[in-house]
C-alpha cells in the first residue's frame, strides 16, 4: 500500500467520531438467502445482518461486527490472528537468517512505524503541516533504521547524508510539479473522506506520501553504496576523492538500474486497479491519463525513482570524501556490499 493512502487511513479514526461500536464474534449459523447469521459473542448469540452479496463466510469463522441503532452487522472476516501469524513467521525468519542485523532491522522497522503512528499522524490530524511533520518523521525513521541496524560510523553517516540530500531535492521537485500540475490531493477515496472532515492539507499529505514512501529503497541503496566505497578505500588507501567516486559509481550504475526497476514495479503493482480502468473506461487514453488519480500515480512513481537515481551519486560523493586516503578503517566483519 502506498504511504500516502496509509497516512489517510490512519488519520480517519482520529478525525471521525462514530457512534457505533465494533465487536469480534464467531459464526454459528448462516442463512445467506435471508441475509442473516447467528454470531456467538462472549458466550451469547446475536442475530447479525450479512452483506448484500452474502459474502464468502463459513460456519465457525471469526468475523468483525458493527453495532449501531440496535442492529448488528457482519462487516468482514477477523484477519488479525492470521496477520499476526504472518508477521510472526516473518520475524522468526528475519532473526534466523539475518541474525543480529535481522533482529535490529525488525526493531528499527517497529520503531519507524511508531514514529509514523504516534508522531506524524497525531500532528497532521491536529492541523499540522503534513509536509513538515512527514519530513521530520523521515529524519527520525532514517536515524532509527540506519544507525540502529548498521551502527554509528562513517559509512552510515555518509548513507544518511546522501539520503537526506536526495529526499530534500525530491521534495523541492514534488512541490514544483504538484503546483504545475494543479493537484488538489483528491486522488483517492480516503482523501475525499478527509476533505469532508476538513483540517488536513491534502496536497501536502500527497507530497508527504511521495517523499516518505521511497525511504526504504533509498536507505538500502545508500548504505550498500557507502559500503562499496569503504571497501575500495580500504583495498587501496592511495585512491583520492575522484578515483573513489569514479570506481564507486561503476557499482552504483548497477544499483540504479536494478532498484529503479524494483521501485517502478512496486508502484505499478499498487496501481493495478487504476491500470485496469484503462481497459474499461471509454474516455480516450490521452484524457484519462490527464486525470488526477493517474497523474498522481505517475508523479509518485517518477519522483520516487528519481530519488533513487540522485541518492547514488550523492552518497558516493559523501562516502568518497569520508573514506579517501583509507580513513575510517576496514569494512566491518560480515559486511557484504552488493
Amino acid at each position: 500500500m502506498r504511504l500516502g493512502v496509509l497516512l489517510c487511513l490512519l488519520l480517519l479514526p482520529a478525525l471521525a467520531q462514530g457512534e457505533g461500536r465494533y465487536l469480534v464474534g464467531r459464526l454459528v449459523a448462516l442463512e445467506p438467502q435471508g441475509g442473516v447469521a447467528q454470531v456467538e459473542v462472549g458466550g451469547r448469540r446475536l442475530p447479525a445482518l450479512l452483506p448484500v452479496d452474502g459474502g464468502q463466510y463459513r460456519l465457525g469463522q471469526r468475523v468483525v461486527l458493527y453495532q449501531e441503532g440496535g442492529r448488528t452487522y457482519v462487516t468482514e472476516p477477523d484477519r488479525i490472528p492470521w496477520l499476526l501469524g504472518l508477521l510472526g513467521l516473518f520475524a522468526f525468519l528475519a532473526a534466523l537468517l539475518g541474525r543480529g542485523k535481522g533482529v535490529r532491522g525488525l526493531v528499527g522497522t517497529f520503531l519507524s512505524l511508531l514514529v509514523v503512528v504516534y508522531f506524524v499522524v497525531p500532528r497532521v490530524a491536529a492541523g499540522g503541516n503534513p509536509l513538515l511533520y512527514a519530513f521530520l518523521g523521515s529524519l527520525g525513521v532514517l536515524l532509527l533504521t540506519v544507525y540502529l541496524v548498521h551502527g554509528v560510523n562513517r559509512k552510515t553517516t555518509a548513507a544518511l547524508l546522501g539520503t537526506l540530500a536526495s529526499v530534500a531535492l525530491v521534495l523541492l521537485l514534488a512541490l514544483f510539479f504538484t503546483r504545475a500540475l494543479g493537484f488538489t490531493g483528491l486522488a483517492s477515496e480516503e482523501a475525499l473522506l478527509l476533505r469532508q472532515w476538513g483540517g488536513v492539507d491534502l496536497v501536502s499529505l500527497f507530497l508527504a506520501g511521495v517523499v516518505v514512501g521511497a525511504l526504504g529503497a533509498l536507505t538500502d541503496v545508500t548504505v550498500t553504496q557507502a559500503a562499496v566505497v569503504q571497501a575500495l578505500a580500504h583495498a587501496n588507501p592511495r585512491f583520492g576523492l575522484g578515483e573513489l567516486y569514479r570506481r564507486g559509481m561503476e557499482v552504483g550504475y548497477d544499483h540504479m538500474g536494478s532498484l529503479v526497476n524494483t521501485l517502478v514495479l512496486a508502484y505499478a503493482a499498487g496501481s493495478l486497479p487504476l491500470f485496469l480502468l484503462l481497459t474499461k473506461d471509454p474516455t480516450p487514453l490521452r484524457f484519462l491519463l490527464n486525470t488526477e488519480p493517474f497523474a498522481a500515480e505517475m508523479v509518485s512513481m517518477v519522483l520516487g525513482s528519481l530519488g533513487l537515481l540522485l541518492a547514488v551519486p550523492f552518497t558516493t560523493l559523501v562516502a568518497a570524501w569520508a573514506f579517501q586516503g583509507g580513513k575510517g578503517g576496514p569494512p566491518e566483519a560480515h559486511s557484504h556490499p552488493h
